[in-house]
């Protein structure tokens, strides 16, 4: 009851201008309401009144942390814990900041001074567990989140994360089961959860089944390798999915599927279940046979597209035709780690012959000039191709090629959907579905994958995906 609240704590300070901790409370409402400057100004003046007044430095960080004022944010716990030291809930908070800042040692050691002020916070293991786990330690992370939820077991953030190290472990089981978690766990970048009056669907065969979309379209296409499955077992069948995709999937999916770009344009009436897409491995995928009937690929590309591609391509050389992508715009806290400098990866790349296209969205020109004149490296573009939003045209243009080399985006995932060759560029900890060691994925059988190393860089995985290149 905001409103009413707001009222009351203004007619406190009515009544009495010095009192801090009703400003200190008006503040925290204001920052609920998403009135963040004039939650600033309150926890301001709750200072200015209290100058020791750790709990209102506190909610200032947590404020701006949010607002991305992260340097501002570390100054305001900092004050919080000179004016009391022993504040567990300010040196949480304080390595949440310098976990975003990816300064994971001096988040892990603030986290391990909370706990040793509270042993109970529950919320502190969590946060370590998910530094831990951002600095390659999966084993100290999964005890971690072991642990927070030994003291609370519906923490869902806990479970979620805890999920997420069972899915790198290949318990898949566990993993889509506590995976579920995560539509209960705030701040979650997935997507909008669909409000429905129907069940969830729970693996039953003759329903009307609506799967909808959440997370990204790379996800929306791994995922998407279940959709035929659960058209086997379903009476009706209609799918969500990102408007790009629809010509890509209407040709490579059966046509008693009804694909549609707008959860909106359905009614109550046209389904009597459903499901999100990211919820399909729970009923589909126990084990890793259970990857094999598709991993060759489930995608088809257009044939008439791809061979008039190809031969526009081949029309000068009869050389390798290899497609190459090095970065993503993803919004997640660290995907800019997948990124890597197209000036390294041209360095490498120049001693292998091929007719090198660029599978690159975005406005890339001057970049790929700058390459071509500094490096000596010739990347071809398709420019008659939108490649952000005509992905059924990048489709054609990724079958036309013989191989694709790309970092962990969009690409690798319709390459690997496509069953053409494609060689993915992995960051040092990379992402669940793709393990903790190996070249090989369940997931695509045409995709190898290189590991960025944490100590040698980028360098050492180039080198072996150059002589790969050259092997036959």
């Amino acid at each position: 009851m905001f409103d009413e609240a707001l009222c009351a704590f203004g007619e406190a300070i009515n009544t009495q201008p010095d009192y801090a901790e009703a400003y200190n409370h008006l503040g925290m409402i204001l920052h609920k309401e998403k009135k963040s400057s004039e939650a600033i100004e309150a926890y301001t003046k709750a200072i200015m009144i209290k100058s020791d007044y750790a709990e209102a430095y506190n909610n200032m960080g947590m404020l701006l942390h949010e607002e991305d004022k992260l340097s501002e944010a570390i100054g305001a716990y900092t004050k919080a814990l000179s004016v009391k030291p022993d504040y567990a809930e300010a040196y949480n908070n304080l390595g949440f900041t310098f976990q975003k800042q990816e300064m994971l040692d001096e988040a892990i050691e603030r986290f391990e001074i909370a706990l040793s002020i509270n042993p109970n916070f529950a919320e502190a293991y969590n946060n370590m567990g998910a530094a831990l786990r951002d600095a390659g330690r999966f084993h100290e992370a999964y005890e971690a989140f072991m642990k927070a939820l030994s003291i609370d077991p519906n923490f869902s953030h806990a479970n979620d994360n805890l999920g997420k190290i069972y899915w790198l472990m290949q318990d898949f089981t566990r993993a889509f089961e506590l995976m579920e978690w995560r539509w209960h766990a705030d701040g979650q970048s997935i997507g909008k959860k669909l409000e429905s009056i129907h069940p969830t669907w729970s693996g039953e065969e003759g329903a009307e089944v609506f799967v909808w979309k959440e997370q990204g379209i790379g996800d929306e296409i791994m995922f998407g390798s279940m959709l035929s499955e659960i058209n086997k077992k379903s009476k009706k069948l209609i799918v969500e999915c990102d408007k790009r995709l629809i010509p890509l999937y209407e040709r490579s999916f059966s046509r008693d599927i009804r694909f549609i770009d707008d959860r909106y344009k359905l009614s109550d009436f046209d389904y009597d279940c459903q499901i999100a897409i990211g919820s399909l491995p729970k009923h589909f995928r126990h084990k890793l046979e259970d990857f094999s009937t598709v991993s060759p690929g489930w995608l088809e590309a257009d044939l008439d597209r791809t061979k008039a591609l190809r031969e526009k391509l081949q029309a000068q050389t009869k050389d390798k035709i290899i497609g190459i992508s090095w970065f993503t715009k993803s919004a997640g806290e660290l995907s800019h780690k997948r990124n890597i400098p197209l000036e390294l990866l041209a360095e490498y790349l120049k001693r292998v012959p091929g007719k090198y296209v660029s599978l690159q969205y975005g406005d890339t020109a001057e970049e790929i000039l700058e390459v071509k004149n500094q490096v000596n490296f010739e990347l071809n573009t398709v420019d008659e191709i939108d490649l952000y939003n005509d992905i059924d045209g990048l489709a054609a243009l990724i079958s036309a090629c013989d191989t694709v080399i790309s970092i962990d985006n969009l690409t690798v995932h319709l390459a690997g959907a496509l069953g053409v060759d494609t060689r993915a560029l992995l960051p040092e900890v990379p992402e669940e579905r793709w393990g903790i060691t190996g070249s090989n994925t369940y997931w695509y059988d045409h995709l190898t994958l290189y590991r960025k190393d944490k100590k040698n860089g980028w360098e050492q995985q180039l080198e072996c995906l150059t002589q790969d290149l050259f092997s036959p």
